[in-house]
């Protein structure tokens, strides 16, 4: 089993509205600083941990990685193949913002590498994006597009976001057509969501900024499932399409827990038996490197009804589901009993569907699914 790598690039030119990450504002003399840290890690983990070493993804999060020069990227990748045996076919993926792509940079990106950019659009409407605090235009999404299909890139992901304020049904059906025209070979809508403290949610929760209804969100959803159906995407995931060939494999690992190594600041990380994570604060970050001390804040062991539960709420995230029959073989009858039960009535609410030996959610299902997940945590 190959591990992927996770890579936590902090840096924004601002902080949008919805953001819960941990993000800091772009410094070039951080951010020079934060590519030698985030290189001494990876070195420090592979000197301490004799764990599998194979790697077949590395992904560039955050943040805005495109911020990045190219010569920093490119010293955390030299760092990742001294340090791993990497695939020849390994999938590195890099987030971008479209305000920050250049055509320099992104034929500098193809020379270190990187086979894959996820291009982060939200929206094709100048007004939705400004209400969400994004501070590039929708007319830059299309050009830096181009400009990296000019550069080679042959792996593009764009990322929309559902129920944006001021959103409406047309602009919705406006942004699937706009990505039809653009034709990448992978799509995530992703529908927004809070945890509390953004200001977009303290905006909505004071009443001075609306969002579309529940309904209408669901309704634009199915919209969304029939189009790309009909535009050649598969749908292999509650938020993900991709043509043929196109899935994300980095992304992959996470629902079918596959270990994934999470390097920078506030990262996550599974190797198979335990979850951690980085400190979320820059200082203490730097500071734990400086001293020699992992950067790691907290550390637990992954129980079997954890890993149990975890399987079945990642699992049922895919369109394929599970395997019933493979998840019997994993974990005792005794733990599983209820939970088929559960599922069992699902189906007979229709929102989930048995085939053979084989578990997935229905679309009304996956509408339903932060509900649904709740009966296995």
């Amino acid at each position: 089993m190959k591990n992927g790598i996770y890579i936590h690039i902090p840096f924004c030119l601002s902080r949008c509205h919805y953001c819960h990450f941990p993000t800091q504002l772009w410094r070039e003399d951080l951010a020079e600083k934060y590519a030698h840290a985030v290189a001494q890690e990876i070195f420090g983990f592979v000197k301490t941990n004799a764990s599998e070493n194979r790697v077949d993804s590395i992904y560039f999060g955050g943040g805005t990685p495109s911020l990045l020069s190219s010569r920093q990227i490119n010293e955390i990748l030299n760092v990742c193949k001294n340090s791993f045996t990497i695939a020849v076919d390994c999938e590195i993926s890099l987030e971008a913002n479209p305000d920050t792509i250049t055509e320099s940079k992104a034929s500098a990106w193809q020379e270190i590498g990187i086979n894959r950019i996820s291009l982060g659009a939200q929206s094709f409407s100048d007004q939705e994006l400004a209400a969400v605090g994004r501070i590039h235009s929708a007319a830059q999404i299309e050009v830096s597009f181009r400009l990296l299909r000019q550069c080679g890139f042959k792996n593009i992901n764009l990322d929309l976001m559902l129920g944006l304020p001021r959103q409406t049904e047309r602009q919705w059906r406006l942004n699937l057509e706009t990505v039809e025209s653009l034709s990448p070979e992978h799509l995530s809508i992703y529908m927004l969501d809070f945890e509390g403290a953004e200001p977009l949610y303290q905006s909505v929760k004071k009443g001075t900024a609306g969002v579309p209804d529940e309904d209408s969100v669901a309704d634009w959803y199915l919209i969304s499932l029939d189009r790309m159906s009909k535009a050649s995407y598969d749908q292999y995931e509650i938020s993900n399409f991709a043509m043929p060939g196109f899935q994300c494999r980095h992304n992959l690992k996470y629902w079918l827990r596959f270990p994934v190594l999470g390097f920078g600041l506030g990262s996550h990380s599974h190797d198979g038996e335990y979850r951690y994570a980085n400190h979320a604060d820059l200082n203490t970050y730097f500071k734990s490197l400086e001293e020699g001390i992992s950067p790691i804040e907290w550390r637990r062991r992954i129980g079997e009804t954890e890993a149990l539960q975890e399987t079945l709420f990642l699992g049922l995230r895919l369109c394929n589901g599970i395997d019933w029959d493979q998840l019997e073989c994993t974990f005792p009858p005794s733990k599983t009993e209820g939970y088929k039960k559960a599922l069992q009535e699902l189906q007979s609410q229709g929102l989930v569907e048995w085939q053979g030996v084989n578990v997935h959610l229905t679309r009304s299902g996956m509408l339903l699914s932060n509900e649904l997940f709740q009966r296995f945590v």
